[in-house]
């Protein structure tokens, strides 16, 4: 009888652990990895297509157009295929303006630009027309990488954007047909600007005479002796073939050219949170390879200019000196429109910056 029951009891015993192992196996069948999770929520989630729009060629072979281009792959790569990025550049949907506007809107998902067209959209942005800023790019970059990004980002939202991308690429450098070896030789120069109050500014404080004109008229007038000199960055000079009728390059290195990307706010805010992470990561990787690239690029184009005949004036301290000056009147302007807190914070960040 003792036996009977001893055995009774180790048969239940095997029955309980015989069930605690199926449902212990049943279990893991039901709990998929943390990748398979993953797979099962982009293959269940949303779909997006989404459109970058750029007044720069897409098939040009330059940093940014190369850069728009990783930021579809990426995107596309790591949603497997959930976000899908339309490219449309060379102004295919309009000029920056226009694309702007279509983007606070809600038309067009992102759009692909510089600072100085949006400043119409987010005052504040006036701040990088203050010229002779940054003495560097490297300072530039840790400037717009750090708290005070933050601040911009801020502003952008007001207006309706998402910024997902800033990063400073190159320097507006002017072209003349005569070299900059002290600060008298900038009097009476006949420069083509933007229709911008401030680079106006600058320059009629130097001394030259800024005019207005459409930069499709830019390459002919300067060939008929219309205007003397221009100010573009390296790749607008090449793509514009102006060493066929500029002799000099002057590094003024004058005003930083910061590349954006903006996303429709109201867009963005919508996408579930895993989404909005591969594009804040695709972005985080492009602006690392559109930085380093912009470097290399900058210097084959300078080295591709010279071979074009162009001849590199590297301006002396002083001539900088005297030209920082000349920005002061400019500080002043934009602290009158947009105020002084934002000016200061940005010259403490400069200051930081190169301090790191």
């Amino acid at each position: 009888m003792k036996k009977m029951k001893i055995l009774s009891l180790i048969l239940v015993i095997l029955l309980i652990a015989m069930n605690v192992a199926a449902c212990s196996s049943k279990n893991n069948a039901n709990t998929p990895s943390q990748q398979q999770q993953q797979q099962n929520n982009n293959a269940s989630g949303p779909e997006y297509t989404l459109q970058i729009a750029g007044a720069y060629a897409l098939n040009a072979d330059t940093p940014r157009a190369k850069a728009t281009k990783m930021m579809k792959d990426l995107i596309e790569q790591k949603s497997n295929g959930k976000i899908k990025v339309e490219l449309y550049l060379d102004s295919q949907l309009g000029g920056d303006r226009e694309t702007l506007e279509s983007c606070q809107a809600g038309n067009i998902a992102m759009v692909s630009l510089t600072t100085a067209p949006a400043v119409n959209f987010v005052p504040k942005l006036a701040i990088f027309d203050i010229p002779m800023l940054f003495d560097n790019l490297d300072v530039a970059k840790k400037v717009l990488s750090g708290e005070f990004r933050q601040k911009l980002a801020q502003e952008y939202e007001k207006a309706g954007f998402k910024l997902l991308l800033m990063v400073p690429i190159s320097y507006r450098e002017m072209t003349a047909n005569k070299a900059i070896n002290n600060i008298n030789d900038f009097k009476g120069i006949k420069i083509r600007t933007m229709e911008n109050k401030y680079h106006m500014e600058f320059w009629k404080a130097l001394g030259a005479n800024p005019t207005p004109l459409n930069f499709n008229e830019l390459y002919i007038a300067l060939q008929q002796g219309t205007v003397d000199a221009q100010e573009n960055p390296y790749d607008v000079i090449m793509a514009s073939k102006f060493y066929e009728v500029q002799k000099y390059i002057n590094h003024t290195h004058h005003i930083a050219f910061i590349h954006t990307v903006v996303m429709n706010k109201n867009l963005y805010d919508s996408m579930p949170d895993d989404y909005k992470k591969i594009i804040d990561d695709s972005m985080n990787e492009v602006s690392e390879y559109l930085f380093n690239q912009a470097k290399v690029q900058n210097d084959q184009m300078l080295s591709v200019l010279k071979e074009k005949g162009m001849q590199v004036i590297e301006l002396s301290q002083d001539v900088k000196d005297k030209m920082k000056e000349a920005a002061n009147k400019v500080a002043d302007m934009v602290r009158k429109d947009v105020g002084n807190e934002i000016v200061d914070e940005l010259l403490k960040a400069i200051e930081d910056a190169k301090k790191q």
